[in-house]
């Protein structure tokens, strides 16, 4: 009885791997550099920016997208146990901006995953990376993230079966379709909404 105690004592502390603080390190200083770039874009206006910071955010997301493969490639799926919560995030945030859409397509049931298993990525990152998955393969999105501003109004791209999209929202824990469009008006400008506090 007192040598399965002793078990039960010892057996917690090998069922968790360390986090892998190097590789941690690295995803999150490729989150800070996707950030430092779009900031800056955001200070001069996301309507007309200048070419070369475009360019320069083109630049820093291919080669994210290079070292994130390689880094996949090593160690499949980065998870909780293996970069921690905010390694998950910024792998996240890599393959939301990634140009190569094969991959986002590849990786969003690791997504999807990794939002079931609280490691970090919420049910808005998972909802807006499908939406971006569908579009770019030519299909409607299916939450209702993706929009356009046109001519000073935000413009939806099509979503399937609108009229459900609000539930599909709510298993996501998103807010309501009309609510997101207000955000967004205030976020560009639009409508002023002040009942909404984008702070």
């Amino acid at each position: 009885m007192i040598r399965y105690l002793l078990l039960l004592l010892i057996i917690p502390f090998y069922s968790f791997a360390e986090v892998n603080l190097p590789l941690q390190k690295e995803l999150i200083e490729m989150e800070v550099e996707d950030q430092h770039i779009r900031n800056k874009i955001g200070e001069v206006g996301w309507q007309n920016p200048p070419k070369e910071l475009l360019e320069k955010m083109i630049k820093i997301d291919n080669s994210n997208t290079v070292r994130l493969k390689t880094i996949i490639k090593k160690h499949s799926w980065v998870t909780k146990d293996l970069v921690g919560v905010k390694g998950v995030g910024a792998a996240f945030l890599v393959i939301q901006h990634s140009p190569d859409v094969a991959f986002k397509e590849k990786m969003l049931p690791y997504l999807k995953q990794s939002y079931l298993n609280g490691e970090g990525v919420s049910g808005q990152q998972v909802a807006l990376l499908t939406d971006r998955v569908l579009i770019a393969q030519g299909k409607k999105q299916i939450y209702g993230t993706q929009a356009n501003v046109t001519e000073g109004k935000v413009v939806f791209s099509p979503i399937e079966d609108e009229t459900n999209v609000d539930k599909r929202r709510e298993k996501m824990k998103m807010l309501p379709l009309d609510f997101y469009l207000k955000i967004m008006e205030k976020m560009y400008g639009i409508k002023e909404h002040p009942e909404i506090d984008l702070n």
